[in-house]
């Protein structure tokens, strides 16, 4: 019984430590974003309609982009202070095979929150390969680790800005349990255009200034527990807009990730998902009522065995007399 007791006393005693080191010393150091992150997302927006700068029309289209993400390690260990640096290479091609649009963009963020972090030769360029200094603003690229229900500023590579993001409910992707975010930016100018009138379908041929009003509907499915966004659809509109109204359509699609990425997404995500919920809060409380459990246990029995050895020796001396 001596033998038992204690080692239910020491191993209760070891489980009840080991709950806050799980939960406050192991978890922050796997619940963060990869800094040496390398993967390749795939959009697709089927019947768009663009301007094709060859014929100088509208013409329909199905549209694919990739986003290629490498880490950058080295800009990431000489920030320090649980910063990651992306550098994000877009690029979108009609069906056709033409490229439409490139871009690079250089983030910075924190590995636990997702918010920007404005350093490390952050850059947005276009697609001559201009480089243009860039403050980012917001989440940039993951929801906070864990994510929670509420709204959140969210950054737009178009707009140049963060907007506000809203959680919307609960769903499944995939199988894997996941918070909706949803938010719309009305039609906002983003940048002018020199254009000819009659380009804009008016008459007359001497260049005119024209604004470009962009307007996108998003909805993002992120899985809560490592604040990944699983699936994403865009209803975009970019419009050249002269006095006051759209005169051409630049780019109007309903995009989203394709059926591939959001399978790897959840299959991969998701059972990281499930082993940080496991770590920051399942394993920590079992730990700590198993450890109880023991402890109270371990204790009981040194208690009995204490009784059982003083009425032995109660009894040893009433014989002896």
């Amino acid at each position: 019984m001596r033998k038992t007791s204690v080692v239910l006393i020491a191993l209760g005693a070891f489980l009840i430590v080991l709950a806050p080191m799980v939960r406050w010393y192991a978890y922050p150091r796997v619940a963060v974003a990869p800094a040496a992150q390398k993967s390749v997302t795939t959009l697709v927006g089927p019947g768009a309609t663009i301007f094709d700068i060859n014929t100088f029309k509208e013409i329909t289209t199905d549209l694919t982009t990739k986003v290629r993400t490498i880490g950058d390690t080295k800009a990431a260990d000489k920030a320090g202070n649980g910063t990651v640096v992306y550098v994000n290479s877009t690029s979108t091609k009609s069906s056709d095979g033409v490229m439409r649009s490139r871009d690079v963009e250089r983030m910075a963020f924190n590995q636990r929150t997702g918010a920007a972090v404005n350093c490390c030769g952050e850059f947005l360029s276009n697609t001559e390969g201009v480089e243009t200094p860039i403050k980012h603003q917001g989440l940039v690229a993951i929801f906070p680790i864990p994510t929670d229900k509420k709204t959140y500023p969210f950054w737009d590579s178009t707009l140049k800005s963060a907007t506000p993001i809203k959680y919307t409910g609960t769903g499944t992707v995939e199988g894997v349990d996941v918070y909706t975010f949803e938010n719309t930016t009305p039609p906002t100018k983003v940048g002018t255009q020199e254009v000819p009138l009659n380009l804009l379908g008016l008459d007359g041929t001497e260049n005119v200034t024209a604004d470009e009003m962009y307007s996108v509907a998003r909805k993002l499915w992120v899985e809560p527990n490592t604040g990944v966004i699983l699936k994403r659809s865009e209803k975009v509109l970019d419009t050249l807009n002269y006095d006051g109204q759209p005169r051409l359509t630049l780019t109007k699609v309903d995009t989203q990730y394709d059926a591939n990425t959001v399978k790897h997404n959840a299959d991969k995500y998701g059972s990281e998902g499930r082993m940080l919920h496991l770590v920051r809060s399942t394993v920590p409380l079992v730990s700590l009522v198993l450890g109880v459990l023991l402890l109270f246990l371990g204790l009981t029995l040194a208690r009995r065995r204490e009784h059982a050895s003083g009425e032995h020796s109660h009894e040893f001396e009433e014989a002896t007399t």
